[in-house]
């Protein structure tokens, strides 16, 4: 990961594309705060896709509320009752 402090004169855009093409680039701002590019593949992008859906959102909510484990007897039960 190379690092690029931007207290100092800043790369261009282009520039820093063609570093993050090869590896990670850890971009640190005046004020200290850190930030990572780094090219993005299909499952960031999936990501990226699915955190700003509304719909994945509140299934994600709703499956949140639910019990995570059910004994071996509930399970029979609902199991029946299919």
């Amino acid at each position: 990961m190379k690092t690029i402090k931007l207290d100092r004169k800043a790369p261009s855009v282009n520039e820093l594309v063609a570093i993050a093409r090869s590896e990670s680039v850890l971009l640190v701002s005046e004020d200290g705060t850190r930030f990572v590019l780094e090219e993005a593949d299909d499952f960031d992008r999936e990501v990226a896709k699915l955190g700003s859906s509304e719909k994945f959102m509140r299934f994600l909510k709703k499956r949140s509320k639910e019990k995570g484990v059910i004994s071996v007897e509930q399970f029979a039960k609902e199991l029946k009752s299919v």
